[in-house]
């Protein structure tokens, strides 16, 4: 008998433990190639917030610092597709990849140090002055239902796609119960189910860098 999954349950062998262990590893801190500038970035430290102003003069000023990246820099945003249930209901919810007038979540990029060496990078997120609005957060899919505050403006709502599925004839299945009671369930099995953006995180980032290494999966 072939497993569908053959992962859940069951212990997955690290072919990149041995040369770790031995010291015999290469991590991304451990490259240096000619000319190679480092990033360090400036993340926002709100929930949710309109951006109103974002002086990186202090940062340029320091010596060994090469460019501060933020929207304003780069034009034309992409945004980061989503890698399940894409469609074209969802792309109005796309997250930037940079924030430009608003932060939609705690720790989203907002701008980009380039410099000589990490340190002085990281010197120059420090130096950043950002001026953020709090508005209020939407912090899960109750909340985002009610449609008060929206994530997206422009899209007019929180709800970024809806399902409706039937199979069977459930009334007759109730009628023909020994035993029926009322309960309600908040899983995507359900009849309706109902997703907006505000019930997905962010792809989480990697803190340090390995020839292989992978990111952590997004949670839905």
């Amino acid at each position: 008998m072939t497993r569908v999954n053959r992962y859940i349950g069951a212990p997955v062998e690290r072919v990149e433990d041995l040369r770790f262990l031995r010291g015999r590893g290469e991590y991304v801190a451990d490259l240096a190639r000619e000319g190679m500038l480092h990033a360090a970035i400036l993340r926002s430290p709100v929930a949710h917030g309109r951006i109103r102003a974002i002086d990186t003069k202090p940062a340029l000023a320091i010596g060994g610092v090469y460019a501060v990246i933020t929207a304003a820099e780069i034009g034309a945003v992409p945004r980061i597709p989503l890698r399940l249930q894409s469609s074209p209901a969802t792309e109005p919810f796309c997250q930037p990849v940079i924030a430009r007038d608003r932060v939609r979540y705690f720790g989203e990029p907002v701008a980009v140090v380039l410099a000589d060496s990490a340190a002085l990078a990281e010197d120059g997120v420090e130096t950043i002055a950002l001026d953020v609005e709090e508005l209020p957060v939407v912090a899960d899919r109750y909340i985002s239902h009610r449609q008060e505050t929206l994530l997206f403006e422009d899209a007019g709502t929180d709800l970024a796609m809806q399902f409706t599925a039937i199979h069977g004839d459930a009334d007759a299945a109730f009628r023909g119960a020994e035993y029926t009671r009322p309960a309600h369930s908040a899983c995507s099995a359900t009849p309706h189910y109902r997703w907006s953006r505000a019930d997905c995180s962010p792809n989480g980032m990697p803190r340090r860098g390995a020839s292989a290494c992978t990111t952590k999966p997004s949670r839905c």
